[in-house]
């Protein structure tokens, strides 16, 4: 296997682990109604649409790989603020 075809199925892999992940978070706060749960649910949508997008940009090549690597760094970001917010919380 090349580089790419590796690249894209880690990049599926981390969607469908986030979106198990997701799914289960999602459940656990249906079931105890805690708005830390709903961070954490929403940390984990955040790592599946990151997989998401940049795989897709990986698998159709249409952007280059600086445009990768901030959309990454973006949701990178913003999945560390979801968390500290999820630290404040009580």
């Amino acid at each position: 296997m090349d580089t790419a075809s590796i690249t894209n199925l880690a990049f599926a892999g981390i969607a469908v682990f986030g979106a198990v992940l997701s799914a289960l978070a999602l459940l656990a706060l249906r079931r105890t109604r805690s708005p830390r749960m709903g961070f954490v649910a929403a940390g984990f949508l955040l790592i599946t649409v990151q997989g998401v997008v940049v795989g897709l940009g990986l698998f159709t090549g249409g952007w280059d790989a600086a445009t990768l690597l901030l959309l990454s760094a973006a949701f990178e970001a913003a999945l560390l603020a979801v968390l500290f917010l999820a630290t404040l919380m009580r």
